[in-house]
């Protein structure tokens, strides 16, 4: 006979005891589900006075769900060995003429060389995720804008606790990441468990502000320039130029004391400008520091 509870010592919340087992091929336990059983034996025969020798019980332990503890996402460079170089089309090799005043001159027809884009920003997904019973676990990650009704699968039965994407495939805007774990590599797909988390959710912005400049106003000898700057998804946060491609670049705050919107204003005023031809180059960064540029050409 033998009866169990949740509870370590026999009280009221223990269950019935069991029907006599008496058959050895149907000794399978009935009672209910809990983490404490007791036996009892009752002997028929009193002489000679029988003996237990031992008592096993078989059991399968319970398959605990697994548990994740967070979502971290961020932003990095795809991966490249190379520096970005300067390239120019098909067959387009081209020479320089050196004239006659040390100038470089480029003849006519001569093509444009392209610097390469950098190489493209990634959205990386990283989680931490344990099981109590040490099971190994695979993952599914999934995706959602702010503005729509269903989780869309980005990668399913992933082995690692982390994922990366190309951030150029999903358009500027907020969205959330969704991660399922579960132990299935290690259980019967019956007693397989799993758990889920989303996490926070973060603002993808992959395009620049739009900036634009005035023309250049001089005062005697000192330059004034005025800029205007948008960003349609994360905010405005610093405003610089440089004047004929010199460092340092100099900030400057915007028109309202401090950069944290969306639209900004910006006066560029210089001193003690030099005469003669110059070029007054202007990016604004946004808060997820995309550059927007202007050039102005100082007559």
């Amino acid at each position: 006979m033998l009866f169990r509870s949740n509870s370590a010592r026999p009280d009221a919340t223990w269950s019935d005891w069991s029907a006599a087992i008496t058959d050895p091929a149907k000794s399978e336990v009935t009672s209910p589900n809990a983490r404490y059983i007791q036996w009892r034996v009752e002997f028929i025969s009193v002489s000679p006075v029988p003996e237990v020798d031992s008592v096993s019980i078989a059991y399968l332990p319970q398959n605990s769900a697994p548990t994740i503890r967070s979502i971290t996402v961020s932003s990095l460079t795809s991966g490249s060995s190379k520096p970005a170089t300067a390239t120019a089309g098909p067959n387009s090799a081209f020479s320089i003429t050196v004239t006659d005043t040390g100038e470089a001159a480029a003849p006519a027809g001569t093509p444009t060389q392209t610097l390469t884009r950098p190489a493209p920003q990634q959205v990386q997904v990283i989680w931490q995720a344990d099981d109590p019973e040490g099971d190994k676990l695979s993952y599914d990650v999934y995706f959602r804008g702010e503005d729509e009704r269903e989780w869309k699968l980005l990668k399913a039965n992933i082995a690692e606790n982390t994922y990366l994407v190309d951030s150029d495939t999903l358009a500027d805007g907020r969205y959330m990441f969704r991660v399922v774990a579960s132990d299935r590599p290690s259980n019967a797909p019956a007693q397989a468990r799993q758990a889920e988390l989303v996490g926070s959710p973060v603002l993808i912005d992959n395009t620049p502000p739009m900036v634009t400049a005035g023309a250049p106003r001089r005062n005697g000898t000192t330059l004034e320039i005025q800029v205007d700057a948008e960003d349609r998804a994360s905010t405005l946060r610093r405003c610089e130029y440089a004047v004929d491609a010199q460092a340092p670049w100099q900030p400057i705050e915007a028109s309202d004391g401090i950069t944290d919107s969306l639209r900004e204003h910006f006066v560029i005023t210089i001193p003690n400008f030099p005469a003669g031809e110059h070029v007054v180059a202007v990016r604004v960064y946004d808060a997820a520091g995309n550059a927007g540029l202007a050039r102005v050409v100082v007559p």
